[in-house]
């Protein structure tokens, strides 16, 4: 009976453990089917649109392809494709603001600056997303795999990033913290990063070239400067359906989104 017992313990201490190591390890494996049978999207866009029409979990192993330059400017660097893409906006100089507008449904990341005369914007440039995750629906804690959404800042630059670099987004930011405190939500997760590389578990990659402009841009322009507006859809385009009710303040936050991309077209 001692004998048993002990096999009994042993094979429970194993099985904990080879549990917790592919729960840490193996999370590649198991998540998709988590979210697949067990969480359910409760925020749908409207109608499809193009490029993307899934809001199911999507990693892009190669970013699409930008046509935007000719042959002979592929040897060019960085700063030189920015100030190209400056030049075609009508920048002389540098913008003294910056918005970035992500948009999760339809993947890309929109860079419009202010023009000094007429304090308009102007698009600059638009990057595709190179991988995805997550659901249409704001980050509510920390593991969810969710890009957040709403209005935030730009808080440092960071040129040491094992993704090549990023810039870190502000979340959670006070409306955040506010919503989580009256739902009793603790623990809501960070590090939210707009970066290179072709990853993602919450963050933003736009590819390494991409990020270099992205970045070169938001060194000049200063990041207490840049604005960052995170929306599930393209709401000058579309809007969404909130299928459950459960965060009733997602529908003013949606609200604010709208009013704030409108400046944007």
């Amino acid at each position: 009976m001692k004998n048993l017992l002990i096999h009994f313990i042993l094979f429970s201490t194993i099985l904990i453990i080879s549990i917790a190591l592919f729960y840490k390890y193996g999370k590649n494996i198991w998540y998709p089917y988590y979210k697949q049978y067990s969480y359910k999207e409760h925020i749908l866009p409207c109608k499809e649109c193009e490029p993307c029409n899934s809001t199911k979990i999507v990693t892009i192993e190669k970013e699409c392809q930008d046509n935007s330059f000719t042959t002979t400017e592929e040897n060019l660097t960085s700063e030189q494709k920015l100030k190209h893409h400056l030049a075609d906006s009508d920048f002389i100089v540098y913008p003294k603001k910056l918005t970035i507008i992500g948009l999760k449904h339809e993947k890309k990341l929109e860079v419009w600056g202010e023009q000094q005369d007429s304090k308009k914007y102007v698009k600059i440039a638009t990057y595709p997303f190179t991988a995805f995750s997550g659901i249409l629906s704001p980050k509510l804690k920390e593991g969810d795999r969710q890009i957040p959404e709403g209005i935030y800042k730009i808080s440092y630059l960071n040129p040491n990033s094992k993704f090549h670099l990023s810039m870190r987004i502000n979340y959670p930011n006070e409306f955040d913290k506010k919503m989580a405190k009256k739902e009793g939500r603790t623990n809501l997760g960070g590090d939210i990063m707009i970066h290179g590389s072709n990853r993602t578990i919450g963050c933003i990659p736009i590819g390494d070239e991409k990020i270099e402009e992205l970045y070169f841009l938001a060194q000049k322009v200063g990041i207490q400067n840049i604005n960052v507006i995170l929306s599930p859809v393209d709401f000058r385009q579309i809007d969404v359906k909130i299928k459950s009710n459960k965060h009733p303040w997602i529908s003013k936050l949606y609200k604010e989104i709208k009013e704030k991309m409108k400046p944007f077209q």
